[in-house]
């Protein structure tokens, strides 16, 4: 049914509706002095007129049963004879009223129509009708003989100020992220994952032979290009293609050299997630840029056109800090480095986090910085910190590991993913509408510009900066 008809109509959902007969409800007035028994109307000797005209109206069709509606009693129901100045003088009762209502089920059930009619002309009927046939109240949903459908559980897909608004942009041509390429760097994936498209590529690297790093990674790419179909999620940039690359090298962990390996096999206007942190100087995470080797081939990547998107990392770390001096926490490397926010799913479940963070408290205020996100001013823009909906860790649905969902991925993880998608669903739109990718510092720019801005909540000032969350919405309008 066309999008109009349906709003025009009021949609009801597919549903089996049991083959019930047609009947109809008779409603009697509460002065008509009219009763009824098991198969017809009855009244005192002054509403005889009455009783046998409604009677002659039965006698014209075939009936297959007729009583009391609501199942009163028969005694309750020769009270509605009574003088109308006994039934008026007090308050009607919710038996009076029930009382009165007829239920008449005619042999041919297409007789009901036109029973119902010649019943309403009839003065001492209020009201008859034939009977509704109620459907459930509920829109029409989707079904699967195999995963479960988690798509509606992504709000991050909605529009603003909750989500990324990138369910609204996938109609534009190359707004599902189309012409792009996104790469993955971390330590391991569940390639063969029922969402996942067939055949990402292993860029380089060595796999890390553990169900953390392989949930982990499934889930980062779940949110970018998990596929569009009667179960699982559906990827922000499901229209991009993907690869992954692995920060082990020769049996050591090299990220520089897994961004210089990918850089050397992806175009201009494709996309590098950083999907690491590390620990700095302070013993707490920070993101991987700190390290002079890898902001150098960050800034080879975003020189050849590459965006690179950063995890800022979960070290609740202020690099604005003296101590930053003159690292990379302090010097743009061209990347877009994300923080994390707290989600409009602003409390925890029954899980809650840790014993300071027991379940069904609260997190905090949308978009403001969630309290584990490192903040500063190379921080570019936010996304969703918690409760973010995807593939992996098996929470949601478990089984057969290929089968495994989550709604409770986390951290600067989860919120790198969101942008990175973005990224990739801008790119494509700019392939398609301009013939060429934008530069990474355009990118960024607009990702800033157009995002929704950041909140302060209790404890969490703005000037603990982790920038807007991206509007997809605004900035194709930037395109």
């Amino acid at each position: 049914m066309p999008r109009k008809a349906m709003a025009d109509a009021g949609f009801a959902p597919p549903v089996s509706t049991p083959k019930t007969p047609d009947y109809v409800v008779a409603e009697l007035r509460y002065d008509s002095k009219v009763a009824f028994t098991a198969n017809r109307f009855e009244g005192p000797q002054e509403a005889e007129n009455v009783v046998a005209s409604l009677n002659e109206v039965l006698a014209s069709f075939g009936i297959k049963s007729f009583g009391s509606h609501f199942g009163v009693k028969p005694g309750a129901i020769r009270e509605r004879t009574a003088p109308p100045a006994d039934v008026m003088a007090a308050p009607v009762t919710a038996e009076f009223a029930q009382s009165g209502f007829v239920q008449i089920v005619p042999k041919k059930p297409g007789d009901a129509a036109e029973l119902a009619k010649r019943l309403n002309r009839k003065q001492s009927v209020w009201k008859a009708v034939v009977a509704p046939k109620p459907v459930p109240a509920a829109m029409a949903t989707g079904s699967s003989t195999a995963s479960r459908d988690f798509e509606p559980a992504q709000g991050y897909l909605a529009s603003a100020p909750d989500g990324i608004g990138a369910m609204a942009v996938w109609p534009q041509p190359g707004g599902k992220g189309q012409g792009v390429r996104i790469c993955d760097i971390e330590g391991n994936w569940n390639l063969k994952h029922e969402d996942l498209p067939a055949g990402i590529p292993l860029l380089g690297g060595t796999p890390i032979a553990d169900i953390g790093w392989r949930n982990h990674g499934t889930a980062v790419l779940g949110e970018m290009v998990s596929r569009p179909n009667d179960f699982g999620c559906v990827g922000i940039s499901h229209g991009a293609g993907a690869a992954v690359q692995s920060a082990v090298i020769g049996g050591v962990f090299n990220t520089a050299g897994a961004i210089l390996n990918a850089t050397g096999k992806l175009s201009k206007g494709d996309v590098i997630l950083i999907e690491l942190q590390a620990t700095g100087p302070n013993g707490k995470f920070v993101a991987m840029q700190f390290w002079d080797d890898i902001f150098s081939a960050i800034k080879v990547a975003t020189a050849k056109g590459i965006t690179v998107v950063e995890a800022a990392g979960n070290g609740n770390e202020n690099f604005n800090l003296a101590i930053f001096n003159g690292t990379g926490l302090q010097k743009d490397s061209g990347a877009v480095v994300v923080g994390a926010g707290i989600p409009p799913t602003n409390y925890f479940d029954k899980f809650g986090f840790g014993a300071g963070m027991p379940g069904y408290s609260k997190i905090g205020v949308p978009r403001s910085r969630i309290w584990f996100s490192n903040y500063g001013k190379i921080v570019n823009v936010q996304g969703w910190g918690w409760h973010v909906t995807t593939l992996g860790y098996g929470d949601a649905q478990g089984g057969a590991e290929k089968r495994w969902y989550s709604l409770r991925f986390s951290g600067t993880s989860s919120a790198s993913p969101i942008v990175t998608g973005a990224v990739a669903c801008i790119q494509g739109r700019a392939k398609a509408k301009l013939g060429a990718p934008m530069t990474p510092a355009q990118v960024r720019a607009l990702l800033i510009k157009t995002g929704t801005p950041q909140v302060p909540g209790p404890g969490v000032p703005l000037t603990q900066h982790i920038g807007p969350q991206p509007n997809l919405e605004k900035a194709f309008k930037g395109i």
